[in-house]
């Protein structure tokens, strides 16, 4: 009788784990949507360089509210950009059941100065879930810190820098983007 019990236990214990591991990432839970996982952006560039403009970004959002992204402007990415990048590192939290805000850090070399370190520049994004679990689209500004006077010894901490510190991005500072989960592939 003991070893039924046991035994029932067991499976049942072993049945509910397959449960828990079986669902998809995207599975929605009583907070809201799942953000947690790798996400393939896609910053739309239409309006300032017409049809089918943009660029793509690889995310990672982790379930401890830390996220990472790794650009396609990193290393330089366009003919025209000067500046190489470190990759995006980040916080994010949900701000409503499908709404989530990040904001993400990195720092700004300098290639037509050495690439001497020229400053921190951040992202701050807003966004929501589009058409299921697997699809967001948002907006993002982006804005500068420099270092003082070009010094790269002499940058202000970004986390004390006022409001009124931070420039524009460069000519282009607002974006819109869409998203999608990446997902197993079978090979």
């Amino acid at each position: 009788m003991k070893r039924k019990v046991f035994l029932a236990a067991v499976l049942f214990l072993a049945l509910g784990m397959i449960g828990l591991f079986s669902q998809p990432a995207s599975t929605q839970g009583p907070e809201g949507a799942v953000l947690t996982g790798g996400w393939y952006w896609h910053i739309d560039l239409e309006k300032y360089y017409g049809s089918g403009a943009g660029l793509p970004s690889l995310l990672i959002f982790h379930n401890d509210g830390t996220c990472f992204c790794s650009d396609a402007i990193a290393f330089g990415g366009t003919p025209t950009n000067v500046y190489r990048y470190t990759p995006f590192y980040g916080v994010w939290e949900r701000s409503g059941p499908n709404e989530f805000t990040a904001t993400f850090m990195t720092l700004r070399f300098d290639t037509t100065k050495g690439n001497l370190l020229a400053g921190i520049g951040r992202s701050r994004a807003t966004f929501t879930f589009t058409s299921d679990w697997d699809h967001m689209g948002g907006t993002m500004h982006m804005d500068f810190l420099p270092c003082v006077g070009g010094n790269p010894l002499a940058c202000p901490n970004p986390l004390l820098a006022q409001e009124s510190d931070w420039q524009p991005w460069g000519a282009l500072s607002d974006f819109d983007f869409t998203a999608a989960r990446v997902s197993v592939v079978s090979y």
